[in-house]
């Protein structure tokens, strides 16, 4: 993560650039988290362009991944979930309430 506080790419070398719909799908991931870490915590992103969406991860032990939708909705994922399970939830269609992730303070 840079010293802007937005997530840096997930995979090693030359990762993609994000089109500026999937630059607006990692901002609505990133406020998300935001409101659950510290503005300085690192923060990853993967594209995944076959489904119109992106991931953006908690990059420490026992953090978690947002699956972030085309339409902005978002499936919360466990680190204790293994990736290929998540993507399959993502992709049936189920989804996080929002309002539901705890925030910073508690």
């Amino acid at each position: 993560m840079t010293g802007t506080g937005r997530p840096e790419p997930s995979t090693a070398g030359d990762a993609p650039t994000p089109t500026a719909a999937q630059q607006r799908l990692l901002e609505v991931g990133s406020a998300l988290w935001r409101r659950m870490v510290p503005e300085d915590a690192p923060l990853g992103y993967r594209l995944l362009p076959e489904d119109g969406a992106v991931t953006v991860s908690h990059l420490v032990r026992g953090g978690g991944t947002l699956y972030v939708a085309a339409d902005g909705s978002v499936l919360f994922a466990a680190s204790s979930v293994p990736p290929h399970q998540a993507l399959e939830t993502f992709r049936s269609g189920r989804r996080s309430d929002t309002t539901r992730l705890r925030s910073a303070d508690g």
